[in-house]
């Protein structure tokens, strides 16, 4: 019975303090399909917590749009009060901003 109470008082109050939250963060690139061949298609890139599969079923996306997974990392913390996520740990920053939302990965 002591035991058991030990058990108990170990996953009630420390393991919960020991736990920690982690989210992964996707770059997606959003791309407009054209129906003239010679004009290049035109495309932004966006970081959300939502693969490119779920981003499509919860935000808008035309359907003339295709949306393409680009790269993904994971973050350490919490994304509540609408936090910022944290930088690509695999491209350094520049100025405060990150250098992949100026620049598109050649594929």
């Amino acid at each position: 019975m002591k035991y058991r109470f030990l058990l108990s008082a170990f996953f009630f109050f420390v393991l919960p303090v020991a736990a920690q939250a982690e989210y992964r963060v996707f770059l997606l690139q959003i791309t407009k399909r054209s129906a003239d061949p010679a004009v290049p298609p035109a495309s932004r890139l966006v970081e959300s917590t939502l693969d490119h599969i779920q981003y499509r079923y919860f935000y808008q996306v035309d359907a003339d749009e295709d949306v393409t997974y680009i790269a993904t990392w994971r973050c350490r913390g919490r994304t509540d009060d609408f936090k910022a996520h944290c930088p690509n740990p695999r491209q350094p920053a520049a100025d405060g901003l990150s250098d992949q939302k100026t620049r598109i990965p050649q594929t």
